[in-house]
């Protein structure tokens, strides 16, 4: 029996030094900004609600006939003469799903979160600036102390 001994350390300093090489940084893409089709799920973000509908509001009226080739010959006899009925109603209900998400979305876009989350990153920036301010208030008057001192000489 061959016995595999795995370094780790050797991997990761191998992955490091890739990373290294082709100069990766954290900021750049993540597996979380890959769009990929999801289901929402029970306790999931209303945000993952959202992009939810958004990619799935349009019903189709028919779905692939597989199977049995007597039943699937049947039931497109019964698609044809129940077409008039199906494909206006399912029409309707992609118009009214349409609109529904149309409305969720304005109110994402204007929700509570938003404006505070909004306030936030103004007040940050705000404090930034006043920061930078008074760095540069005192940059300024360290180069007027140093003008002085060089008009005195």
């Amino acid at each position: 029996m061959e016995e595999n001994n795995i370094n780790i350390e050797e991997i990761m300093a191998d992955i490091k030094r890739e990373i290294k090489e082709k100069g990766l940084t954290g900021d750049m893409l993540s597996f979380e900004d890959v769009p990929y089709k999801k289901t929402p799920q029970a306790g999931g973000s209303v945000r993952e609600a959202l992009d939810f509908l958004n990619s799935n509001y349009n019903v189709q009226p028919y779905k692939e006939l597989k199977g049995n080739p007597l039943k699937t010959g049947f039931k497109k006899v019964i698609r044809k003469l129940m077409k008039f009925y199906i494909e206006p109603t399912v029409e309707d209900q992609n118009n009214v799903n349409s609109s529904i998400v149309t409305v969720l979305n304005g109110l994402a876009e204007n929700s509570p979160e938003k404006a505070i989350s909004k306030a936030e990153t103004l007040e940050l920036a705000q404090k930034e600036l006043l920061m930078r301010i008074e760095k540069l208030e005192k940059e300024n008057e360290e180069l007027r102390k140093a003008l002085g001192k060089q008009e005195n000489v």
